[in-house]
């Protein structure tokens, strides 16, 4: 489940765009709730969650990610799905993710660090590679800076993603706390989905079609 849609499962199972960044110095960080968690749907059952736990020290801003899916027949697991992923920002700008996953019984680890004028991808699956694209950002979708980009950075295989993005508007989400305005970006090319962030530019549903089977993140 990963060509395209099974990226955002993990991060994932990432219009009419304002003007793109020029550097990532630019996406600055707002203030917002220290988590994000999301029960994810599968044709409307709930097979497990997407946790992100945000914490904010000085100018450091670090992204814990939890990701467990399961889905199965009663109570045989017949598909499990692991994910944690560790994202670093400093003064506003993405420094580094960490993320080691487990594709019902197949590993992944991959990091990748900001340095001087690259980012530097490390595999354990695959030969390492540097992009040279700073405006590039990790699919963990939490920063509402990822509907500004047009390549996303695959945190489960490190692969770079070529994306168009169009806005669809503003719609009423349903979140655990009640309806709020969200406005909703339909992502396509090598992954596609729709997400949503509310007026507060917080995360706030995520949605994609995968073989017949409707998949939904619902804000708790």
């Amino acid at each position: 489940m990963y060509q395209n849609r099974r990226t955002v499962l993990l991060g994932a199972m990432g219009f009419a765009l304002t003007a793109p960044l020029s550097r990532f110095a630019q996406a600055n960080i707002n203030p917002r709730s220290n988590d994000l968690d999301f029960n994810v749907f599968r044709n409307g059952s709930a097979i497990g969650h997407h946790k992100i736990d945000i914490q904010h020290n000085g100018n450091r801003t670090t992204a814990n990610i939890n990701i467990l899916l399961e889905v199965g027949i009663g109570p045989v697991v017949l598909y499990r799905y692991r994910h944690q992923n560790t994202e670093i920002w400093e003064d506003g700008a993405f420094k580094s993710f960490s993320s080691t996953t487990d594709d019902d019984g197949t590993p992944y680890k991959i990091t990748a660090i900001r340095e001087s004028g690259s980012i530097r991808v490390s595999r354990d699956h695959d030969s390492d590679y540097v992009i040279d694209d700073l405006d590039i950002l990790p699919t963990t979708y939490w920063h509402e800076q990822t509907v500004r980009c047009n390549r996303l950075l695959d945190t489960q295989k490190g692969r770079v993603m070529n994306v168009t993005i169009a806005s669809q508007g503003w719609q009423k989400v349903p979140t655990a706390s009640g309806s709020v305005d969200a406005q909703c970006f339909n992502i396509e090319g090598d992954i596609d989905f729709k997400v949503w962030y509310d007026r507060n530019d917080r995360w706030t549903k995520l949605s994609f079609p995968f073989k017949g089977d409707d998949f939904d993140y619902r804000l708790v």
